[in-house]
């Protein structure tokens, strides 16, 4: 008696086990959608517009290398890429570093800082002399621009701003990178012969 309950307890133990590695193998792990957000190789696969000549610096990142969007004042200075990969209808999480890199023109009270997609645009606030910040914005992809755009001295501001770790990810495991399915069917596959093989 004692020895069959010892069984049972092994075998629910080994489905346990079974159905939790099959879960851990099967929950997605999502990189960055976002083509060098740390601004390295001289901000490689991004594309400036109405900016400075100093925009790649090699010592300002956090670490390593940033990006810095400044000018004089008037023009938005952006850096932008288009990002491959987005799904209709899944939500998104932007989330990038930043700072000022002059610490001396920056509004107190009036964003001089973006970053926009797919028709949603983000302003917000970097104040002279903070930290290095890390901001965090939310998106639904309704299938529009899939094109990022990174901005500083917005809303008639002369606000600079210093970017890294730039970075696009599903805020939700919404979308199973493949082999999912079959990961989790495999689990569910031993589950079922595991059963069947006790009775």
């Amino acid at each position: 008696m004692c020895r069959r309950y010892g069984e049972k307890e092994s075998m629910k133990l080994k489905l346990s086990l079974i159905l939790f590695l099959s879960i851990l193998w099967a929950t997605p792990s999502f990189a960055s959608l976002v083509t060098n957000g740390t601004f390295d190789n001289d901000c490689a696969g991004w594309t400036l517009a109405q900016t400075d000549g100093f925009t790649c610096s090699s010592t300002e990142g956090n670490p390593g290398f940033a990006l810095i969007l400044n000018n004089v004042p008037g023009p938005v200075p952006q850096a932008s890429q288009d990002i491959g990969g987005l799904v209709i209808g899944v939500a998104y999480e932007i989330t990038l570093d930043a700072k000022t890199h002059y610490n001396c023109c920056n509004s107190p009270s009036t964003p001089g800082a973006g970053v926009a997609i797919d028709g949603n645009q983000f302003d917000f606030l970097i104040l002279d002399n903070q930290p290095w910040t890390t901001y965090t914005f939310d998106f639904t992809y309704a299938g529009g621009s899939k094109t990022l755009v990174l901005s500083a001295q917005r809303n008639g501001t002369d606000s600079d701003g210093e970017f890294d770790n730039v970075a696009i990810s599903p805020s939700s495991p919404g979308v199973p990178e493949p082999g999912v399915s079959v990961l989790l069917g495999s689990g569910i596959a031993a589950l079922l012969g595991l059963r069947l093989k006790k009775r």
